[in-house]
């Protein structure tokens, strides 16, 4: 094999085992989107761009707004969120 033949099937190689970790890195990253709260999104993106984390708040209590009122828009979420951490993350296999 000539030594232009060995670099493409090196460079070939590298490329599909790149693909292989970017494939796996995105269904994990997937997973964490689907599956964490809002808050722990916001941290993620911000330690991805160097930023530091935002403190949390107390109790899971950050825009918290004190009312007896129920909002009608706000059920799905709240249901959504209180569902969310009681569940453990589902790990599809099709992603």
């Amino acid at each position: 094999m000539n030594e232009d033949a060995w670099t493409i099937a090196n460079l070939r190689s590298r490329v599909a085992y790149l693909e292989k970790v970017l494939m796996e890195r995105s269904i994990m990253l997937r997973t964490f989107a689907r599956d964490a709260c809002d808050e722990d999104l916001i941290n993620a993106s911000r330690a991805a761009m160097g930023l530091p984390p935002v403190p949390r708040a107390g109790f899971g209590l950050r825009g918290w707004k004190e009312t007896t009122t129920l909002a009608p828009a706000e059920v799905e979420s709240t249901m959504r969120e209180l569902w969310r951490s009681v569940t453990p993350p589902r790990f599809d296999a099709g992603e």
